[in-house]
């Protein structure tokens, strides 16, 4: 979580899921946790907490949660990571739309 921002406490995360905000996706060596946004251009796959085995990942986790965001309405996947998953993930169509950066203040 550090690597995400530190935005939320485990507990956090877990409450998100109770409640149905975020959809949990574990695998045998990785999990993903994903939710959908609505904006006024319609709806959107937010993949927002990732890690463990990479390839299980890309290969098997990261095709269920796409297909699920397509089932729920969503036009895009989007991802907040670090660098290394735009790289990753380039032979899978996902190509830089914006970056985020921050500062503590």
């Amino acid at each position: 979580m550090a690597h995400a921002g530190r935005t939320h406490a485990l507990e956090d995360v877990r409450a998100a899921i109770s409640r149905g905000e975020a959809r949990l996706w574990p695998g045998a060596a990785s999990a993903l946790v994903a939710a959908v946004e609505t904006d006024p251009g319609g709806r959107r796959l937010l993949i927002w907490l990732a890690g463990g085995d990479r390839e299980e990942l890309e290969d098997d986790i990261l095709p269920a949660v796409e297909a699920w965001g397509r089932e729920t309405g969503c036009r895009r996947a989007m991802i907040i990571g670090r660098g290394g998953w735009e790289r990753a993930l380039k032979s899978k169509g996902y190509a830089p739309l914006a970056r985020i950066i921050a500062k503590e203040l």
